[in-house]
């Protein structure tokens, strides 16, 4: 913690190519950091020298303007995925990232990794939830009417909205096909439908289409 009276430095983060709905997870997990300050990815690589740190997801291409290649004025390039397996982690390497977050982790561990990657202090490249509660042991995403989802659910949702299959959810997101159903399972109850069509339905009117890559 910095001295009674003094704030720490703004650190300007800008998440680049994710979904609204990730977006708005991302922005209520640090909302209680006043630090911590989200930004647009701006459209040119110039606009870069306002931002501090670039998370990217690496199942992607890396932003322009970040990389290995990048000049040392570039903002830090972090990967945020729901993934950690080990070609996702080869990958966001390669790219010259200097961590992998996931995005299971809570507000504070969240807030406290991109602290350390900002100031150099991060012991791990990789860095996940230290409880063992299972894969929704990250915080909850509260959708709209009062529905938590948990960000899994919220993620294999989206996907859902976009078009792709259980087989490509599975795929995209390196998980079981039994444990994509499971989560479509607990999504359905919560949002309260029972057959694909109507998810669509509701993740459409929920704000969760209408997003690059879409099959609709």
């Amino acid at each position: 913690m910095p001295p009674e009276g003094q704030r720490r430095p703004y650190l300007r983060l800008a998440l680049a190519t994710e979904p609204p709905i990730v977006v708005e997870g991302f922005r209520a997990l640090i909302g209680l950091e006043d630090d911590l300050v989200l930004v647009d990815l701006p459209d040119s690589e110039e606009g870069l020298a306002a931002v501090d740190v670039v998370l990217y997801d690496p199942t992607g291409s890396v932003p322009a303007g970040c990389g290995p290649a990048a000049p040392p004025s570039a903002p830090q390039l972090v990967a945020f995925s729901w993934t950690t397996h080990e070609e996702v982690v080869s990958r966001a390497r390669t790219h010259g990232a200097r961590a992998l977050l996931s995005k299971e982790l809570d507000g504070a561990r969240l807030a406290a990794s991109l602290r350390s990657v900002s100031a150099g202090r991060l012991s791990d490249f990789v860095v996940t939830p230290a409880s063992d509660g299972g894969p929704d042991a990250g915080s909850a995403t509260r959708s709209e009417r009062g529905v938590r989802l948990t960000p899994r659910e919220a993620e294999i949702l989206q996907l859902i909205t976009e078009g792709f299959s259980n087989e490509e959810i599975a795929a995209r997101l390196y998980l079981s096909i039994n444990s994509i159903k499971t989560y479509i399972r607990t999504a359905y109850r919560k949002i309260g439908v029972t057959r694909r069509p109507q998810a669509v339905l509701w993740g459409v009117h929920h704000g969760f289409a209408g997003q690059d890559g879409a099959r609709h």
